[in-house]
């Protein structure tokens, strides 16, 4: 890429970035005041996961409609007006009067989230591929950014004794306004269309040199876009989906049920309960924002199994030490268990999420919104899990699932993240194939 269409990627990256960042937010503010929500609903903890499926369960349909806006509208465009009405619903979130509306606003709130999910990544790996470097981790590194200010915000107010709606409110009026704000540096209008139908986006103010491009390298596999995944294709995502779930697994239990761990087994307060949310968040932000270079280092595949023997120490030991610590000692354990968990985690779901899109033989945006319904059907059925372990064995065993998880990170990162698809090379020449270690030369 020359120096002036570098320079002109930058908008569009800034783009990605105010949309992680504000999608990270909404999910952290709304996790210190979880505790809040289901006790003013009088929710027991099986009860209470069945409601938080909704959201998942949202995501599910949401998830199956994204492809098709996202040919109708850019990739960009959609996930603006999306992440603008997750913020909204998230903003009323705290006015529920029942259960049954508490749910219906979840389950609206995952349908939203989803199209915003596939559609901010699609748009955030098309600045990647022309800006010519990797940056997924750090768009990543953002939203977790996003997530640990929006729950030090929820965890503030919920110390200082704001009410739920109060704190919703502003927290989704200012995510609303970030979303809205990358609207005008977002990829541009198409200049060609590509044989599948969908507009080609250029870099806003461009002179089309890199959507030409572009263009003809989306002509040129129209005929494969057109058709439906193989079933190896179709094989490969769902694997890619499983090892995300594994990693969305720690992510689920830091954002549903880690205030309530925290409430229930340590000296943890109002004020100290989202510190589980923060110390996961806390460090998948370093993690992705020194993942890109680890990557390019190690390989995606060594950092992905690194990862999961972290998820599994940190989990393991912090149900280990349960049974033999309490006070503030168990707290701070705990949490170290947990930031462990989380930066073992970091580089996954994007690893996972650029070898999704780089399947061949899929239209825009498709091996995304796959994997996407995957990690969905992941999320709709891990917090009913959670909740009957702890309606059954207690809270203490809630941690099992994301010892499995980490289990099968080690297991699969090798196969998955080390692969490459046919024909495809890599910027920095090191072969790398998990695409998270560069930017591919050609092809997606």
């Amino acid at each position: 890429m020359n120096g002036r269409a570098r320079e002109s990627v930058r908008g569009p990256a800034l783009a990605t970035a105010l949309l992680f960042v504000a999608n990270g937010a909404v999910f952290g503010a709304i996790v210190p005041r979880l505790p809040d929500l289901k006790d003013a609903l009088d929710l027991g903890p099986a009860a209470f996961g069945l409601a938080m499926a909704c959201y998942p369960a949202g995501a599910l349909v949401g998830g199956i409609f994204a492809p098709l806006l996202m040919r109708r509208r850019s990739d960009g465009a959609v996930a603006v007006a999306t992440m603008v009405g997750a913020s909204l619903v998230a903003a009323v979130l705290g006015l529920s009067p029942v259960v049954a509306v508490f749910a219906a606003l979840l389950l609206a709130f995952g349908v939203c989230d989803a199209l915003t999910d596939v559609a901010m990544n699609a748009h955030g790996i098309r600045v990647q591929l022309l800006h010519g470097r990797s940056l997924i981790n750090r768009f990543h590194a953002v939203w977790s950014l996003g997530a640990v200010l929006g729950a030090l915000g929820g965890s503030l107010g919920a110390g200082l004794g704001a009410t739920v709606v109060g704190q919703m409110a502003v927290a989704g009026l200012v995510c609303a306004l970030l979303a809205a704000a990358a609207l005008p540096l977002r990829l541009g209008a198409g200049v060609a269309e590509a044989a599948d139908g969908r507009d080609l986006d250029t870099v806003p103010g461009g002179d089309g040199e890199v959507g030409g491009a572009a263009a003809g390298s989306a002509a040129a596999s129209g005929a494969a876009a057109r058709s439906l995944p193989s079933r190896r294709a179709l094989l490969l995502l769902v694997s890619l989906g499983l090892l995300a779930c594994s990693a969305e697994v720690v992510e689920d239990f830091a954002q549903t049920w880690s205030a309530l761990y925290l409430r229930e087994l340590t000296i943890a307060g109002a004020a100290l309960a989202g510190l589980g949310f923060i110390s996961v968040q806390g460090m998948q932000l370093v993690g992705r924002l020194t993942g890109d270079r680890l990557v390019d280092r190690f390989g995606a595949a060594h950092v992905g199994r690194a990862g999961g023997v972290c998820v599994v120490a940190g989990t393991a030991t912090a149900l280990a030490v349960s049974f033999v610590l309490d006070g503030p000692a168990l707290l701070v354990v705990l949490l170290a268990g947990f930031a462990l968990a989380g930066w073992g985690i970091a580089t996954v779901i994007p690893g996972a999420m650029v070898g999704a899109d780089s399947v061949p033989g899929l239209p825009p945006g498709a091996g995304l919104a796959v994997l996407n319904w995957v990690m969905r059907l992941g999320f709709l059925l891990s917090p009913p899990l959670v909740g009957l372990i702890a309606e059954y064995a207690g809270m203490l065993w809630t941690v099992t699932p994301m010892v499995v998880g980490g289990a099968l990170i080690v297991l699969l990162a090798g196969p998955l993240l080390g692969r490459r698809a046919p024909g495809q090379t890599y910027a920095n020449g090191g072969g790398d194939p998990g695409g998270t270690d560069g930017a591919p030369e050609k092809g997606r």
